[in-house]
């Protein structure tokens, strides 16, 4: 494929973060394909190194966990304006609130859309008000997707039977994917007789399972006092499911789990 002639790919996330992290490969792949590669995000820490892939980036406001009505429908508006000014070519999105807010939008400007559907977020778990409106919104704002890629069969099943999308529109794809050159298995660093140690990475909200997590730590080491248990990942403070650092600091003063904080580099904590 060429660039020549042709409009943008665009790649639309709720942060820099969620695209540097879960998506490099993909934009590596596009860029490799002589494609021109925007990203269309909230500007975090991580922006620089996705400039650095050598794609453009266009400035999304957007707060993932808002709720306000007025600021939501703001949103949605300043998203339709920023599709019907820069028009890409195809446009790829992520995350939950990105998934329905840039469809609906791209629906009526006719700008052809592959969404993820890689979870389905905090409005399915927390269930109420906010999961039917989620579900109307989502059914409205897939009419109209080329395509939407899932990745487990049980969302692609709940979205078809709830009617928010055609199954002749679905695809099953196994993961986000992970980088084969970079997690390759490798000797275990734990010394000769070292305790058994488990380890849960990822972001401490309850959504996680992070508590349930804990309480088998309780079972498990009640039994076997010598096994270990570790946490490691980034507190997401603006979720409302974050879970409390005063909390993951009771959890340790216990003894029950040793807390790891976020890292760029999961691999040496993974090899021991």
């Amino acid at each position: 494929m060429t660039n020549q002639g042709v409009r943008d790919i665009w790649l639309a996330g709720n942060s820099a973060w969620n695209l540097f992290n879960f998506r490099a490969g993909l934009i590596q792949g596009l860029l490799a394909d002589g494609l021109s590669v925007t990203v269309c995000c909230p500007a975090d820490a991580y922006l620089d190194r996705l400039k650095q892939l050598g794609v453009q980036h266009v400035e999304l406001r957007l707060a993932p966990a808002g709720t306000n009505p007025f600021r939501e429908l703001v949103t949605l508006v300043r998203i339709w304006r920023l599709l019907r000014l820069h028009r890409p070519r195809v446009l790829l999105t992520f995350t939950p609130k990105v998934n329905i807010y840039f469809c609906l939008a791209a629906g009526v400007i006719g700008v052809p859309v592959l969404a993820n559907v890689s979870g389905l977020g905090r409005a399915f778990t927390k269930g109420g008000w906010l999961e039917l409106l989620s579900r109307r919104l989502y059914r409205m704002a897939f009419r109209s997707v080329r395509a939407v890629f899932f990745q487990n069969r049980d969302d692609q099943s709940l979205f078809v039977s709830a009617a928010l999308v055609d199954s002749g529109r679905c695809r099953l794809i196994p993961g986000s994917g992970i980088d084969l050159d970079r997690f390759v298995p490798s000797p275990s660093r734990a010394p000769a007789g070292a305790p058994l140690r488990f380890l849960l990475v990822g972001r401490m909200l309850w959504d996680k399972g992070v508590g349930e997590y804990i309480e088998a730590a309780r079972m498990v080491r009640a039994r076997f006092a010598t096994v270990q248990f570790g946490l490691l990942g980034f507190v997401d403070v603006e979720n409302p499911a974050a879970i409390p650092r005063a909390q993951i600091a009771a959890w340790q003063a216990e003894g029950v789990v040793e807390y790891f904080d976020a890292t760029d580099d999961v691999r040496p904590r993974l090899a021991e």
